[in-house]
């Protein structure tokens, strides 16, 4: 009997040293302040500024139809760069007859302007000797007496007996890449195999 009360005064005496330490604890205010405003005002960001050579209304959202036009200076546009567009009317190639500076005018990068070159060359049969990418020259042999190196160039005998060397030159121009044929000193010359060369050349590079 006497055990189950000093039990009892046990319970007792525990509860109350837990109720007290409980009333001692402070509130859950005093652990987590409320910071919520000091939160939202920590991450606010300044307002936008707008540049002088634009208006409010020329900023929209890019899926709701870009910029207004009419609302920009035209300081706006100070740095576009002005392109011209190809006219459709000019030919890709044609011949500028020019006595000994005739030449073809090859509209197009000098890459391209290399390889339908080498292209016509080849379809045309004549007898290429070397040809150089880097200084942009192809060197023929062509029979001599002969307006056309297609046919006579391909039959050896005539290489090792009656040819000349002629040199085709590439070179970047302001309207595209001009086309020369050249003697074997890389002299400008107008003559039948030239006149015929840059004829076979054209017809090829212009159909």
């Amino acid at each position: 009997m006497k055990i189950n009360v000093m039990v009892k005064l046990i319970l007792i005496a525990m509860l109350m040293a837990v109720l007290s330490a409980c009333g001692m604890m402070p509130s859950v205010d005093e652990v987590f302040v409320d910071q919520r405003e000091a939160y939202k005002r920590a991450h606010e960001l300044p307002s936008l500024e707008v540049p002088p050579d634009l208006s409010g209304s020329v900023i929209k959202d890019e899926y709701d139809g870009g910029v207004n036009n009419n609302n920009v200076s035209p300081s706006a546009y100070s740095n576009v760069v002005q392109t011209t567009p190809l006219n459709e009317s000019q030919p890709s190639a044609e011949l500028i007859q020019d006595g000994v500076d005739s030449h073809l005018l090859v509209r197009d990068s000098l890459r391209n302007a290399w390889r339908k070159t080498i292209s016509a060359l080849e379809e045309k049969n004549y007898d290429i000797e070397d040809k150089n990418r880097q200084t942009s020259l192809v060197y023929l042999n062509i029979a001599k007496n002969s307006g056309s190196s297609s046919m006579l160039s391909s039959l050896s005998f005539w290489k090792k007996a009656e040819t000349d060397v002629y040199v085709v030159e590439l070179q970047r121009a302001e309207n595209g890449i001009t086309v020369r044929v050249l003697d074997e000193e890389k002299n400008r010359i107008d003559n039948a195999t030239s006149q015929t060369l840059l004829t076979d050349l054209l017809a090829q590079l212009a159909p």
